[in-house]
């Protein structure tokens, strides 16, 4: 077993303070603990969201801390909370765990993030930031074809892709930022003046693929929580990795097709 916060310093040293703390100033969802609990560790649960699913198969399983990327959702309406947020509020309590969320920093971690690892799948070198400094702009070995990207991407994630071909010509220069980065006309400003030619996410919404379309940009939509694995497990390998046999860490997968 390993105390409870020897492993939070852990995973900050691991991320990096430093990425933490930027993320912490970018970001108003969390990153950091929510919720403190027992103060003794043998198992981990991480995961990409918080849902009473995910909690009810990390009990089940003896988890005594929770890392996610996407944390607990605090916000209320008019200090209300919803019956959702009430039955993870009461699993959390009544089973002391604690909980754990880096949502910024799991995104921008320059070694083993999910924008940096799905750039390293795509064998892409990172040229720049984008999307406000969440994303990455990458160049690829040589000119591929999108549809030869969209394969690749598919087969990375095992999923289907949403793709939208601004040309048929072939791109080198893409952009990346995993989740829910729709592009704004901001964005697209930003693409255009970095040359991104393909620029790759995991949600869209109805008005984004024409503009992106009449804007030349090629435009892949890969799914929300497909694109966003990569960060929260490379962490629990990490951290099993620095405690072997003190700590088990568990990946616990729920599905979501967003």
């Amino acid at each position: 077993m390993v105390r409870r916060d020897q492993v939070i310093a852990s995973i900050n040293q691991i991320i990096g303070s430093d990425i933490v703390v930027k993320a912490t100033s970018m970001d108003d969802m969390a990153n950091g603990v929510q919720i403190l609990g027992v103060d003794k560790v043998s198992k981990v649960a991480v995961g990409v969201s918080l849902n009473h699913q995910f909690l009810d198969q990390s009990v089940a399983w003896g988890a005594e801390f929770c890392i996610f990327h996407h944390g607990l959702d605090t916000r209320t309406h008019k200090s209300m909370y919803t019956p959702s947020q009430q039955l993870r509020l009461q699993t959390i309590i009544k089973n002391d765990l604690t909980i754990a969320a880096y949502h910024a920093a799991l995104d921008i971690q320059p070694e083993f993030g999910n924008n940096i690892s799905f750039a390293k799948l795509l064998h892409a070198r990172v040229v720049d930031t984008l999307y406000n400094n969440w994303g990455l702009v990458g160049q690829l070995p040589k000119p591929t074809q999108v549809k030869q990207l969209q394969t690749q991407c598919e087969n990375i994630l095992r999923r289907s892709v949403l793709r939208f071909s601004a040309s048929n010509k072939l791109v080198q220069t893409i952009g990346i930022c995993t989740g829910s980065a729709k592009p704004y006309n901001e964005d697209i400003f930003e693409m255009l003046s970095k040359d991104v030619q393909l620029f790759i996410t995991g949600e869209t919404s109805e008005w984004a693929p024409h503009n992106m379309l009449e804007s030349g940009i090629n435009y892949f939509v890969c799914g929300h929580y497909d694109t966003e694995v990569f960060g929260v497990k490379n962490l629990g390998e990490k951290l099993a990795k620095k405690y072997k046999n003190k700590l088990i860490v568990k990946f616990i997968e729920v599905p979501n097709p967003v």
